[in-house]
């Protein structure tokens, strides 16, 4: 109980930092060992990390789900211990993992290795991907059911404000991997192969580490299946889940989208992107942290109907992110060329990674008010907002600007783009934002009369 965080009391800067910290750690180290793991297969050649990467659509597939079910959960548990309504909290945590193992084992399918060989065939890959790649889907697709368990877990523990027993579950588990990943890919032999293998120990390690800390601290234990009335429970977390889901399968969307459009331009113009894409997600990921953290902490005080609170997180947020952001922002605009020297690209990739990074310092300025909504509309249960916004972000904006914007400037019109759909979509945020804080508010003052009427 030590690491869990009260969000009914205290400075709620004090209270969001403690939650959003840990969370920012494990999103870092995550997006590290993903790094890391691509640069290892990458010295294997290019038909195994062309099989790799033929993956990826896989792997954000069943990523976005779980993180669709977790988020789902943990929202609707947050308010219901807010409300202290212990109970309805218990039977959300009960109906999780039989619903996350459900999704998570439609993927084991793939594991049989006519319908994985007739996967990567049907994304495009030949004949020498889809032997290569082989392996290595049947060791990720194994470890699936483990990535929803270790999502489920962290769950249980983010709802009660414990963040901190997830991040050590985390580094944990992905410094492992990290060190297992050499050791079967190169000394073993085991390739590509190797590299989910070692995931896979990973992520069963987190998951060890936290069903043990789980009975430690709180005396409860998973529970793998349903209890009558599940059902209810389960269209609960998926009506919460879906649009999560949803705006999380945007961004490999449009990555796929916007490669297409850039492909008209050669290789460069697509690495330019990708590397100034890679640098921008690592300055992002303490945003995103801090906007989970909202969505928890926004979810519990919605629960305890107190709005001054729920005001006050929105506005941490906001201060804190462009904290953050302005001053890296500036590092993008006015020195874009050394950052790109980092990677030692080639004399065309500097001059074009150095164009993407300047309009992505100027991008970044606008993105708080995008994480914003993401905290807020979840943590006030109204996560079709979420999807909205992705969709104009998409659909709408990016990328029909980028296509525009390529017939008139080429290459680097796609780049300008950029920041010219996530300002577009920022004033259609500061909206929604809007929208959800005077919902809120109102929502808040009836069930306050509510209450006072039920005394009289």
């Amino acid at each position: 109980m030590a690491h869990a965080v009260d969000m009914a009391q205290g400075k709620v800067s004090h209270v969001l930092g403690r939650l959003a910290l840990p969370l920012m750690v494990s999103l870092f180290f995550q997006n590290l060992y993903s790094y890391v793991s691509t640069i290892f297969v990458s010295w294997l050649g290019e038909v195994p990390l062309a099989a790799v990467s033929m993956a990826l659509p896989l792997s954000y597939l069943a990523l976005s789900i779980a993180k669709g079910i977790a988020m789902g959960s943990v929202i609707l548990m947050s308010y219901a211990r807010g409300k202290g309504d212990e109970d309805g909290a218990r039977r959300t945590a009960s109906a999780v993992l039989p619903l996350m193992t459900l999704f998570m084992g439609l993927f084991l399918f793939l594991m049989i290795p006519s319908l994985c060989r007739l996967f990567y065939l049907g994304i495009g890959a030949d004949s020498s991907i889809a032997d290569q790649g082989g392996g290595y889907i049947f060791w990720l697709v194994a470890g699936f059911p483990v990535m929803g368990y270790v999502m489920t877990v962290e769950a249980l523990f983010t709802s009660r404000g414990d963040t901190m027993t997830p991040m050590k579950a985390m580094l944990m588990g992905n410094l492992l991997n990290m060190a297992l990943d050499p050791l079967f890919i190169f000394v073993l032999g085991w390739g590509v192969t190797g590299a989910a293998v070692g995931t896979l120990i990973g992520q069963s390690a987190s998951g060890i580490y936290l069903s043990y800390k789980l009975h430690e601290l709180f005396a409860e234990k998973m529970v793998f299946f349903p209890y009558p009335g599940f059902l209810r429970a389960w269209r609960q977390i998926l009506g919460q889940g879906m649009f999560v889901t949803a705006a999380y399968l945007v961004s490999p969307v449009a990555l796929i989208m916007l490669n297409g459009i850039l492909s008209r331009f050669g290789p460069g113009a697509i690495g330019a992107w990708n590397l100034m894409s890679r640098s921008e997600m690592m300055v992002m990921l303490p945003v995103m942290g801090l906007s989970n953290a909202l969505a928890t902490f926004t979810g519990f005080n919605l629960g305890r109907l107190d709005y001054n609170r729920v005001r006050q997180g929105l506005n941490f947020f906001l201060r804190v992110a462009w904290a953050i952001i302005t001053p890296v922002a500036a590092l993008f605009f006015f020195f874009p060329q050394e950052l790109i020297g980092l990677f030692r690209p080639t004399a065309e990739l500097q001059l074009l990674g150095g164009i993407a990074m300047q309009a992505s310092g100027i991008s970044m300025l606008f993105s708080p008010l995008l994480y914003a909504v993401n905290g807020m509309s979840q943590g006030t249960k109204h996560p079709i907002y979420i999807m909205v916004m992705a969709f104009l972000y998409v659909i709408c904006l990016r990328i029909p600007l980028a296509n525009a914007f390529a017939g008139h400037w080429g290459q680097t019109g796609v780049y300008w783009s950029h920041p010219a759909a996530t300002a577009g979509t920022a004033l259609f945020a500061a909206f929604l934002l809007q929208r959800l804080m005077s919902g809120c508010r109102r929502s808040i003052e009836i069930d306050l009369r509510a209450r006072q009427e039920a005394l009289r």
